[in-house]
C-alpha cells in the first residue's frame, strides 16, 4: 500500500511538471517568428531568437523525457497493481483452502463423535443384555445345588408339553424325594442336610443326559423330566436314577445311607393321539407322579410309575387321577417293589370301575 501511494504521488508529479513544461513550450512557439504561408521557416533574428529556440527544444527534451518517465511510472503501477491482484486472489483462494479443511475436519470430528457414540450406546446395550441374562440365570438357578429351581422347570415344562415324541413313546417326568430327610437334619443339623442335597445334585445330574431337564422342585424334592422314552425305558431310567443317588453319608458320629424314592409318569399321561385335554398337560403328569411318588414312599429306596392307555368314555380324568391303581385296563402300575403291584392289582379287582364314570 505505501509503495503504491508513492508512485501515485511520483506520477501525479511527473505528470504536473510535464503539464508546466508543455505550457512552456507552447508560449515559446507563439512567439517565434513564423514564415509565410508557405511554412518556411524564418531566419533567426539575432541572439534572442537562438536562445528561445534553445529554450524550446531544450523544454521539448524535458517534456519527451517527463512523458517516458510518466509512461514508465504508470506501467510500473499497472503491473503493482496487477500483482497486488494475483497476491489478492492467492489470499483468497487459501482462505478458502482453509475453510474447506476446516469444514472437513469438522465433519470428521461429528462422524468420529458420532462412531464413538454409537459404539458406546452398543457397548451399553450388549452390557445390559449380559446383565440381564446373568439376572435371569440367577433368577433361574438355585442357589445351593446350582441346579434350575422351581421357575426355570416349569417354563421348560410348559415347551416341553407342547412337544410331542416319535410314535410309542411320550415325555416322562421323574419326582424324587430324599428318605428321611427330617431325621438327617434333626439328627446332624442343617448344614448336614445341605450337604446331602448338594451330593444328591451332583449325583442326579451325572445321571442323565445332557438333553434332561433337571431341577430342584423344592425342599427336598428334585425333578426329572426326559422326552421321547418308551415304557421300558422309562423304567430304566427310574432304575437307574434311584440307584445313581444312593450314597453312604459319612458323619462324625457313623455312617448313614442315604437313599431317595422316585415316582414317574408320561406327558401325555393318557395314549389319547394329538387331541388336546387336560390330562395332556404336564401338571396332570406331575400330580401323577407326586401320587406314585407317594406310593413309593410307604416302603423307601423305591420307585412306583403311573402309565396311561386309553381313556374311555365312562371314565374321567379326574376319576383315576383320584384312584389310579383302581383303574384296571386304564393305567399300568410299575414299581420296583414288586409287593406294591400285586398291592394295587387287587385293589382294582376289589373296586368297581363304577368308581371312576364320569359324575354328570
Amino acid at each position: 500500500m505505501a509503495t503504491a501511494h508513492f508512485l501515485h504521488e511520483q506520477t501525479q508529479r511527473h505528470y504536473s511538471d510535464a503539464m508546466r513544461i508543455l505550457a512552456a513550450l507552447l508560449l515559446l512557439l507563439a512567439s517565434l517568428p513564423l514564415t509565410a504561408a508557405t511554412g518556411t521557416p524564418a531566419p533567426p533574428q539575432g541572439a534572442e531568437s537562438n536562445l528561445q529556440l534553445t529554450q524550446c527544444m531544450s523544454l521539448q527534451g524535458s517534456l519527451s523525457r517527463q512523458t517516458t518517465a510518466l509512461a514508465e511510472l504508470q506501467a510500473h503501477s499497472q503491473a503493482l497493481s496487477s500483482q497486488r491482484e494475483l497476491e489478492r486472489m492467492r489470499n483468497e483462494s487459501r482462505i478458502q483452502a482453509l475453510e474447506n479443511e476446516k469444514a472437513r475436519l469438522l465433519s470428521a470430528a461429528v462422524i468420529a463423535v458420532l462412531i464413538l457414540l454409537l459404539a458406546a450406546a452398543t457397548s451399553f446395550g450388549l452390557l445390559l443384555r449380559k446383565r440381564h441374562r446373568q439376572l435371569r440365570r440367577l433368577s433361574e438357578v438355585d442357589v445351593l445345588t446350582g441346579l434350575g429351581n422351581r421357575r426355570a422347570a416349569t417354563r421348560k415344562l410348559d415347551a416341553l408339553a407342547a412337544q410331542r415324541g416319535p410314535d410309542g413313546t411320550r415325555h416322562v417326568l421323574f419326582l424324587i424325594d430324599v428318605d428321611h430327610f427330617k431325621q438327617i437334619n434333626d439328627s446332624h443339623g442343617h448344614h448336614v442336610g445341605d450337604e446331602v442335597l448338594v451330593a444328591l445334585a451332583a449325583k442326579l445330574k451325572a445321571a442323565c443326559r445332557p438333553t434332561d431337564l433337571v431341577a430342584r422342585w423344592g425342599g427336598e424334592e428334585f425333578l426329572v423330566a426326559c422326552t421321547s422314552l418308551t415304557r421300558e425305558q422309562a423304567e430304566q431310567v427310574a432304575a437307574r436314577l434311584r440307584r445313581a443317588m444312593a450314597y453312604t453319608l459319612e458323619t462324625t458320629h457313623a455312617a448313614r445311607l442315604i437313599t431317595v424314592s422316585l415316582g414317574l409318569a408320561p406327558i401325555p399321561f393318557f395314549d389319547s393321539g394329538d387331541e388336546p385335554s387336560p390330562a395332556s398337560c404336564w401338571d396332570y403328569a406331575l400330580r401323577m407322579a407326586d401320587r406314585a411318588l407317594y406310593a413309593a414312599k410307604r416302603h423307601r429306596d423305591a420307585w412306583v410309575g403311573y402309565w396311561g392307555a386309553q381313556l374311555p368314555d365312562n371314565a374321567t380324568a379326574e376319576a383315576v387321577l383320584e384312584q389310579p391303581e383302581a383303574a384296571d385296563g386304564i393305567v399300568t402300575v410299575m414299581s420296583s417293589v414288586p409287593r406294591i403291584v400285586s398291592t394295587s392289582s387287587a385293589a382294582a379287582r376289589a373296586r368297581s370301575l363304577k368308581a371312576l364314570r364320569a359324575q354328570g
